[in-house]
């Protein structure tokens, strides 16, 4: 085993990394009387409680964690044997000799050391490493993953009394190696088994992201996001003896767990019942510290009891439990990079949250007499590295994020009974586009496109118009919802990309705004350039575009596959645009040029049949335009003898006067001047278009 020799820790904390997943961050519960700010005489009770949780997705009943204990011995004296010892157990350790323990751990484990005694953060090291093996010797490093080192955590009265608890996950011993403890007494490691529980089988899913930009100041209470409550985590409320009362929210704190990021979806109930039961039993703060916990999949998760929707004191940071509600992220974001759902899903949670308190996300404010931002990580109070270094770097993401969601549900409020695309004008005369709390100054002009007149417009007061967020000026090119639109005489006309616009000569720059601002105004003829695959968005058929017609039968995908058509541009139009696009007969593969010249549509491109003779009447043929021949390429030369085979089989024939005349080989080769004619190859529905006739 290696040996450890003494070191001195630097003030920012090394993060527990991959394999063991270290949960919750540094210091933790304050309980009533020891916060440095005052608190509000306002004790919650179970029935508050219970009247502001969530629908709980799972309908678990509470189960109760096991624990078990370990105590210390020195590392050269511990065996196999000797670490499982009744005998006595030295309560101090020279200072060159590591402590160690090591016990057995079950179900999806959480581990964490405690001791008696104030101990030197400077000099006290822990660390942890599990194994997978239930035979690992506890004196060696046989079948053991890497050390990697724990951080301590306060108690409420500041003594260093313990480690943040460690989720181990599911391994079958932990093994704890302490130096530096010279001043300590009574180390134990204690393993809870959080047991399981029907939350781990129904676990709410995922939410979608969503991604706010810009940044403001709140005004309003934004949408409150999912939460799963405590219930549905499987927490056990017996085991819950702390009072919850209530502070003054003016900020939020942000935290990772630190450890890994390998949990699954099923695994988070557990782990939050493991730091339930280590906060609340084995350090003996009653609850879990934090508020809210995020995990790596976007779902919010209650913490604390007390009530999500109610100011309720945290244990998360020691002197700002009172004035920050605390907000946990499953995961270690000091080497890994945090997910954009967790980042997205700390966004609607603490813009959510300030917002029903009045707070806006930006600016800072005054806790416990420092003044910080109100949204920080706790290594802006603290020395730590939480919320890790990932996590940090998108601080300012976050709080823009937050700031404009506030900024749009104080926007939405102000824009009240307004509907989405209405235009307005203000005292000065100014007009715009209203929607979704937004507002679009518009010239006469593009109102007019928009089928209306500056002379009617609906009017709005002075604070109305301040109270809109000022977005990009109105325009007749619009981007909604994966749409492209112009817009003309009262009607918005798909197009099917910008290129398609610039050929109509009808770009221009283009605004987003929200479907319902459009929902008002028809469908007018879409704008497609040719040589396209358009796709109906309602049924998923496809149609070849010519001059602004849709060929009435599908391009399927074999046609697509094994003909050049597959290589042109695909695009969307809704089922209204669609239905008016003028419709021409289908694709066959026989195409007609101008001056008398025709074409086959082979797999490889277009082959010249025009000096085989004409066509018979039979034969469904099309103008492909100038456009859309440029976009297929041509296949051989013109020529009088012309071979095709269809595509699964190989039969030869030669077209001669609109009629398909079987040959062989052979006979292809005298009919061609002693040599082999190139043999096109068709597809059926271009075979059909032509009568086969007798062998040649």
């Amino acid at each position: 085993m290696p040996s450890v020799n003494r070191i001195t820790r630097p003030r920012g904390r090394t993060i527990l990394a991959s394999g063991i997943v270290g949960l919750v961050s540094f210091a933790l519960l304050v309980p009533p009387g020891a916060q440095a700010a005052p608190v509000v005489a306002d004790v919650t009770t179970a029935a508050q409680v219970a009247d502001d949780t969530a629908d709980d997705p799972a309908a678990a009943q509470p189960v109760a964690p096991a624990s078990e204990e370990a105590e210390f011995a020195p590392q050269a004296d511990t065996g196999p044997d000797e670490a499982e010892s009744d005998g006595p157990v030295p309560l101090l350790a020279p200072e060159s000799e590591p402590l160690v323990a090591t016990a057995d751990a079950t179900g999806f484990a959480v581990v964490g050391v405690t001791w008696s005694g104030d101990a030197d953060e400077d000099a006290l090291v822990v660390e942890v490493r599990t194994s997978r093996d239930p035979q690992a010797p506890a004196d060696g490093d046989t079948g053991w993953d890497a050390w990697e080192q724990v951080d301590a955590e306060p108690s409420p009265d500041g003594t260093l009394d313990g480690t943040e608890p460690v989720v181990v996950g599911d391994v079958a011993r932990v093994q704890a190696r302490v130096s530096g403890s010279e001043q300590v007494r009574d180390l134990k490691l204690t393993v809870v088994d959080p047991g399981t529980s029907a939350a781990d089988d129904d676990v709410p899913a995922p939410p979608e992201g969503t991604s706010p930009g810009g940044a403001s100041v709140a005004a309003a209470v934004t949408a409150r996001p999912s939460i799963s409550s405590r219930k549905a985590w499987g927490a056990d409320e017996r085991i819950m003896t702390w009072t919850p009362r209530q502070g003054s929210i003016r900020g939020a704190t942000i935290h990772h767990t630190a450890g890994t990021n390998t949990y699954a979806q099923a695994d988070v109930p557990r782990i939050i019942r493991g730091i339930y039961a280590y906060h609340a039993q084995t350090r003996g703060w009653g609850d879990i510290g934090y508020n809210f916990v995020v995990d790596k999949y976007g779902r919010v998760w209650e913490g604390r009891a007390g009530g999500v929707t109610r100011q309720t004191i945290g244990g998360h940071a020691v002197g700002y439990n009172t004035n920050a509600t605390g907000i946990s992220v499953l995961g270690n974001y000091e080497t890994a990079t945090v997910s954009n759902a967790a980042v997205s899903a700390v966004v609607r949670l603490v813009a959510w949250k300030l917002s029903l308190h009045g707070v806006p996300a930006t600016g800072s404010t005054t806790i416990n007499g420092r003044s910080v931002p109100r949204i920080f990580g706790h290594r802006d109070v603290s020395a730590t590295a939480c919320p890790g270094r990932t996590l940090y770097a998108k601080m300012g993401e976050i709080r823009r994020r937050a700031a404009a969601a506030q900024e749009k549900a104080a926007a939405q409020d102000v824009q009240g009974s307004i509907p989405d695309g209405s235009f307005v004008v203000n005292p000065g005369g100014k007009v715009a586009l209203v929607e979704n709390g937004r507002k679009h100054l518009a010239y006469c002009s593009v109102v007019k496109a928009y089928g209306e007149r500056c002379g009617s417009l609906r009017k709005v007061t002075s604070a109305q118009w301040k109270g809109l967020v000022k977005s990009t000026r109105l325009q007749r090119t619009v981007q909604s919802n994966g749409r492209l639109f112009w817009i003309g005489n009262g009607k918005k006309r798909e197009a099917f990309d910008t290129a398609s616009l610039r050929r109509a000569k009808k770009s221009s720059p283009s605004v987003s705004l929200h479907p319902d601002a459009l929902s008002r105004l028809s469908y007018g003829n879409p704008i497609v350039r040719p040589a396209v695959v358009v796709v109906n968005r309602s049924n998923g058929n496809h149609r070849l575009v010519i001059n602004g017609r849709k060929h009435s039968g599908r391009v399927g995908g074999y046609l697509r596959k094994n003909t050049p058509l597959g290589g042109l541009d695909r695009g969307y139009l809704d089922r209204a645009s669609m239905a008016r696009l003028p419709g021409i007969t289908k694709t066959t593969g026989v195409v007609q040029g101008k001056g008398g010249r025709s074409f086959l549509l082979t797999t490889r491109g277009l082959a010249r049949i025009d000096g085989t003779g004409a066509l018979r009447s039979s034969a469904k043929t099309q103008d492909w335009g100038k456009a859309l021949k440029a976009e297929v390429p041509r296949v051989g030369r013109w020529t009088r003898v012309v071979a095709v085979r269809q595509n699964n089989s190989g039969q030869i024939y030669i077209l001669r006067d609109g009629v398909l005349r079987p040959v062989s080989k052979a006979r292809a080769r005298q009919l061609n001047g002693g040599t082999m004619p190139k043999v096109h190859v068709i597809l059926k529905v271009t075979k059909k278009q032509f009568p086969v006739g007798s062998r040649l």
